[in-house]
């Protein structure tokens, strides 16, 4: 009996420290997962409907204040409007939130992000003002 007793008690500590061990070990496998995601940023995009209903909106009202083109824009902040470039302080202050129409055509935008229009684009940034897509609306077409 007695050695049925320790059978029994040696097999329920040996599931106990494997099951304890295992949790660290899922723990930081999920830790390196997200370090990973950091190192490799997944940016969000505008789908082909967001698109057409911001070119839409654009056309109804570009001459809204919103839309009017800034005189301090010029061909470099044109090209620094990319996936992962943050906003500059200027290029911040010429930012204005988009608006509230046009957001209800593309739709809520995810948690954590926004949708501002700068230069004659609307564009989807993160709480660090971090571009994760553009929409390339023409000015005077």
């Amino acid at each position: 009996m007695k050695t049925r007793w320790l059978m029994t008690a040696c097999a329920t500590a040996l599931l106990a420290f494997t099951s304890i061990a295992a949790v660290p070990q899922g723990d930081q496998n999920r830790g390196n997962d997200k370090n990973h995601g950091q190192s490799k940023k997944q940016y969000r995009q505008f789908n082909q409907r967001q698109q057409e209903a911001a070119r839409t909106y654009y056309k109804q009202h570009q001459n809204e204040e919103a839309f009017r083109p800034d005189s301090r824009w010029n061909d470099d902040y044109e090209n620094r409007l990319r996936s992962g470039y943050v906003l500059d302080d200027d290029m911040r202050r010429m930012s204005r939130p988009a608006p509230i129409e046009l957001t209800r055509g593309l739709g809520r935008a995810p948690r954590g992000y926004r949708y501002v229009v700068i230069g004659g684009h609307v564009i989807l940034v993160d709480n660090g003002y971090r571009v994760h897509d553009t929409i390339h609306l023409h000015i005077g077409s």
